[in-house]
């Protein structure tokens, strides 16, 4: 389940960025409350920035001892864990030689940042600088530094207000100390570009709720999948009431990519359990012949996957 579940969260976050912000600024300040994600209503599971802990295995805490390499993290993390597949999305925000302030870059911590459990937050600021300067040379890469030590500082700050979701008061005064800390420690520019879009959506939100209208789905809850019985067409409603029009299509296409990799995956299962029978074959060969159907039914990035699943 872990490809699928990749594949729906980055349809998810996607869309969460093109217009959903707002749900996970309210998640992020209610988790900030007491230090962990928590609450009503399933809106602190939009949680990109969680506040003041990072997973038991992304601490600080310990983290010197068991500090990886940049080659070792991109094994854990591209060869063996859950980045298998995938590519670095959002931007350094180079211009030339200097950097300009774009919400890109704050993408591009988090992209990384979702490793956060599978191995320490240390290590993962060692693959991050060792990306940077791969890409854009000693200069800007500890320009980019310096501010994604900025964006975790800001990361993990709790506010002294404490946000309550459902007392509407509480709302306003967590956004403006939020915002003067985002400002203090990172810059008003750089403030501006991470958080400016996402800011006018909470007070667009508190707006709508202080109006006494209802507030949008909340996009925290469990994706709304196919089920025997289940119309197509009630699914596909409930998606776009959560996520929009643009990211329910891409939802339907992860369904689809889903359910072809099962059907492959129990074909090669069945292929393996054939040879396997096949006493006129040796070990050795029984491995040759399921090493070339893999070669030829599966993508180069599903091979490892495949082997594992298949205990080939």
């Amino acid at each position: 389940m872990l490809q699928r579940g990749w594949m729906v969260g980055l349809v998810v976050s996607a869309a969460l960025a093109a217009g959903g912000a707002w749900l996970w600024w309210s998640g992020q300040a209610q988790s900030l409350g007491d230090g962990h994600a928590s609450g009503a209503g399933g809106w602190s599971m939009i949680r990109s920035g969680v506040g003041a802990t990072d997973g038991a295995a992304g601490g600080s805490d310990g983290a010197q001892a068991a500090l990886m390499t940049a080659s070792q993290v991109r094994k854990r993390l591209f060869k063996e864990g859950s980045f298998q597949g995938t590519e670095p999305h959002g931007d350094w925000c180079a211009r030339g030689e200097a950097l300009q302030p774009c919400a890109g870059l704050r993408s591009r911590f988090e992209y990384y940042l979702l490793a956060i459990g599978e191995v320490p937050t240390e290590s993962i600021r060692v693959l991050v600088a060792d990306e940077a300067q791969r890409e854009l040379g000693e200069t800007l890469a500890g320009q980019v530094m310096s501010l994604y030590d900025k964006y975790m500082d800001v990361r993990r700050y709790q506010p002294r207000n404490q946000f309550q979701q459902d007392q509407l008061h509480t709302w306003m005064p967590v956004l403006a100390e939020l915002r003067t800390y985002r400002r203090q420690v990172l810059g008003a520019e750089w403030a501006q570009a991470f958080y400016a879009d996402e800011e006018a959506k909470f007070e667009q939100l508190h707006a709508q709720v202080q109006s006494g209208l209802p507030p949008p789905p909340d996009p925290g809850g469990p994706v709304p999948q196919m089920a025997p019985g289940k119309d197509p067409a009630t699914v596909h409603a409930e998606r776009v009431a959560r996520y929009g029009e643009e990211a329910a299509p891409r939802l339907a296409k992860v369904d689809d990519e889903w359910a072809d990799w099962q059907r492959r995956l129990a074909a090669a299962r069945q292929t393996w359990d054939g040879l396997q029978a096949n006493t006129a074959l040796s070990d050795v060969q029984r491995r040759q012949q399921m090493g070339a159907y893999v070669q030829q039914h599966f993508k180069d990035d599903e091979h490892l996957r495949v082997q594992a699943l298949l205990k080939l």
